[in-house]
């Protein structure tokens, strides 16, 4: 099982919307509005690390509202 933490910018009023998001697709475990210097952070859950990065990039990064991600893997 392969495991990140995705680090996401998102638009100025857009935090609401892209959490609601991230929370409706099935490879994601937990997604949360922060402070600091992200605005939302999220746990995604995949078989693998290919399909980890395949749900990234096509589901991810393609919601509406989304700027930037950074991905943190979970290693142990």
């Amino acid at each position: 099982m392969a495991m990140a933490y995705l680090k996401i910018w998102v638009g100025v009023g857009k935090e609401r919307a892209v959490r609601d998001a991230l929370r409706g697709l099935q490879d994601i475990m937990r997604a949360d509005i922060t402070t600091g210097e992200q605005d939302v952070i999220a746990l995604i859950q995949a078989p693998d690390y290919t399909a980890l990065l395949e749900a990234i990039l096509t589901r991810v990064r393609s919601i509406e509202g989304v700027e930037r991600t950074e991905t943190n893997l979970v290693l142990d």
